[in-house]
């Protein structure tokens, strides 16, 4: 059984926490103006820190473009934060869209360093490789 508690929720984001899983996802969807875009992410960085959580899905599958000022600033300010934080895994739900697709790259290529991110084209595919990296460090 997993349990997932919601820690916050609009009607463009909602960040659950898999405890678990020691993982934050956030499911976005439709489209975010700028500063709601960085709240979701600003939310998501404080339930990371308040959940000593190591690891982050991102839905994106169903969310619109994102202006590529905000996954810079995400990249550049936000993940070297969630990485001293202890971020060290971060899976991507691919999005539907081809636009999306563009500002989730954008992201990656930036942030692609200091963590491992991988794409899947569902949520139960990025749970599985995230408790297969668990095993794999526990294994030594």
């Amino acid at each position: 059984m997993t349990i997932r508690m919601i820690l916050f929720t609009k009607p463009y984001v909602t960040i659950e926490h898999n405890p678990e899983l020691a993982c934050i996802t956030q499911h976005w969807k439709g489209f975010a103006k700028s500063e709601e875009f960085r709240q979701g992410i600003e939310k998501s960085v404080e339930a990371f820190r308040q959940t000593r959580s190591n690891k982050i899905i991102s839905n994106t599958k169903d969310f619109a473009v994102v202006k590529k000022e905000d996954t810079d600033w995400v990249a550049t300010q936000v993940t070297p934060l969630l990485v001293q934080l202890g971020l060290k895994y971060m899976a991507f739900i691919i999005p539907s869209s081809a636009f999306t697709k563009i500002s989730v790259d954008n992201f990656k290529s930036k942030a692609d360093d200091a963590v491992q991110i991988r794409y899947f084209d569902d949520q139960e595919k990025a749970k599985a490789w995230l408790e297969s990296v668990d095993t794999a460090v526990a294994m030594g």
